[in-house]
């Protein structure tokens, strides 16, 4: 079946007929999106491929074997020793998931909230022993909370830190080509989810694609697998924020969104997550956490995809009626650090910038999405960091990508449909090299803790799919030594100026002593003409 044009609606539901292979409702507001932005429309399984098709360098892949890891931010969060129980009971081969979670407690409320999650889990839901190598837990003093971005950044620098210390890991070794993935801690899970989620992924046909929505209630488990939450929609809040979820009905292979990003559900390839890092300097922020990540996946050259079954899902009644939810950020900001646990080993150079980064929160991720304009020089600092956007794809086609206007500050245009890829040049090694060599501010990250070549290109597993390791090491070892480069042609440059200026002054000096001699010859000869005279 080929669609010679995707049939479009002005109803809600599509019969199987109408869409073959889904349908996905774009609004029910005609006021703002007219005739064309309303009702629902049918997938083409072409359009995607308009401008040419994803990269997709890497068909072969073992769904029972291959590894994934898992990041998991809590807060004073009775329900996640219950997570710990579904993600392991519900896994075809729970063997293969290793687990990082940081956990935010009250050590001195008593609350069972604030209970460990481990100790919870090993005590309701035994026996946790076969289990015990796959978890790593770090538990922070809930009093210190900065809001979401704070723990799962840390998390972030986890996977980072196990990917760049493959020989010594905190947890497990991390690889590129390993999938990561990102849940909250009061979630369920469909059976043999983990499988699911791998070959969910390969029907994308794309080695850069994240699966990301807002999980279906936990009421769905296992039941209604093909009516599937669709991020698409955004409003502003004094930043971009998702709004108005939509749906999607019986597709055949995930959906590409226009690059809105949900947190509580993300699953790709741990190149991604390398690659684009979450911020850690953004303290206390909700709004513009996950479109500021997604602004960055699309410029790294990643496309954000609705996935096309619920296999994880959310639960909404119980966290929410956690009392102790929303009560980050209001604690006195007193961290008993002898209650922390050490994560030194991954947080020493990103604390040692923490102070020196300027701007923070909402004023940070409005320069990264380009709605707030600043002089060159922070924007540039910002978006050449490791938290900045990519260099794949420019933010003038994210904003086209997305129907954004930064200006105007409201979505212009309903791209909740069909879209067409945007295409950009591919680098060795998914681009790991030359982000990884990106500074944390302004200082070259060599000066702090340098990234070991040998520990980026030891691993041959590294080595991406249809691009040969000898050029890959190539690229490696060059932007590796970029940031060094630059510091040396930056000295270079300060020492070419200081002579320049030298030279400059002895020419100057030079003219001088030739104005003055010249005047002085002018003398003495009038001197010397007016003596003839006399005589």
């Amino acid at each position: 079946f080929k669609m010679t044009k995707p049939l479009h609606v002005s109803k809600d539901h599509m019969t199987k007929k109408e869409a073959p292979y889904g349908y996905c409702l774009l609004s029910r507001d005609k006021k703002t999106w007219g005739d064309e932005g309303t009702g629902s429309e049918a997938i083409d399984p072409d359009s995607e491929c308009e401008n040419g098709c994803p990269h997709y360098n890497d068909p072969d892949h073992n769904s029972l074997e291959d590894i994934i890891h898992l990041n998991i931010a809590s807060f004073r969060d009775r329900l996640c020793p219950r997570t710990l129980f579904n993600l392991f009971n519900k896994a075809a081969n729970p063997k293969r998931i290793f687990v990082r979670i940081i956990q935010q407690v009250d050590h001195s409320s008593g609350d069972v909230d604030d209970a460990d999650c481990w100790d919870e889990f090993c005590k309701n839901y035994p026996p946790c022993e076969p289990y015990k190598e796959q978890v790593r837990i770090w538990t922070m003093d809930a009093k210190s909370a900065k809001g979401p971005t704070d723990p799962r950044s840390k998390l972030s620098a986890a996977v980072n830190y196990d990917y760049e210390n493959r020989d010594a890991p905190l947890l497990r070794p991390v690889h590129a080509n390993e999938y990561c993935m990102q849940t909250d801690s009061h979630m369920d899970f469909n059976q043999d989810f983990d499988i699911g989620m791998i070959d969910m992924f390969h029907r994308t046909k794309n080695d850069y694609a994240v699966l990301s929505t807002y999980v279906a209630p936990m009421e769905q488990t296992d039941t209604d697998p093909v009516n599937v939450p669709h991020l698409c929609m955004v409003h502003f809040t004094g930043t971009w924020r998702n709004w108005g979820t939509k749906s999607c009905d019986r597709l055949l292979r995930p959906k590409m969104t226009n690059i809105p990003w949900g947190a509580g559900l993300s699953f790709g390839k741990c190149h991604a997550e390398l690659n684009v890092p979450y911020d850690p300097y953004l303290p206390n922020i909700f709004d513009g956490e996950e479109l500021s990540r997604g602004f960055r996946y699309f410029t790294h050259g990643y496309d954000v995809y609705t996935p096309d079954k619920v296999l994880v899902t959310h639960d909404y009644h119980g966290h929410q009626g956690n009392p102790h939810v929303h009560t980050w950020g209001h604690g006195d900001g007193k961290s008993d650090n002898a209650k922390n646990d050490d994560m030194s080993a991954f947080m020493n150079e990103i604390d040692k910038f923490r102070e020196a980064v300027e701007p923070k929160g909402t004023k940070r991720v409005n320069i990264i999405m380009g709605i707030e304009q600043v002089d060159a020089s922070t924007a540039d600092t910002i978006n050449k960091s490791r938290y900045g956007i990519g260099s794949r794809r420019t933010l003038e086609q994210a904003n086209n990508f997305s129907g954004f206007d930064p200006k105007l500050r409201k979505m212009v245009k309903n791209k909740c449909g069909n879209l067409h890829w945007v295409p950009f040049e591919e680098s060795n090694n998914y681009g790991l090299d030359e982000n990884l060599a990106r500074p944390l501010w302004k200082v070259e990250r060599e000066n702090i803790l340098p990234v070991k070549k040998d520990k980026l290109i030891r691993d041959a597993s590294n080595t991406q799919p249809g691009i040969s390791s000898s050029s890959s090491l190539k690229n490696s070892s060059g932007n590796l030594s970029r940031g060094l480069k630059q510091k040396i042609q930056s000295e270079l440059q300060i020492h070419h100026n200081a002579l320049y200026s030298l030279l400059g002054i002895l020419f100057a000096v030079a003219l001088l002593i030739t104005i003055l001699s010249r005047s002085r010859m002018r003398n003495v000869f009038k001197v010397k003409k007016t003596a003839r005279m006399t005589l």
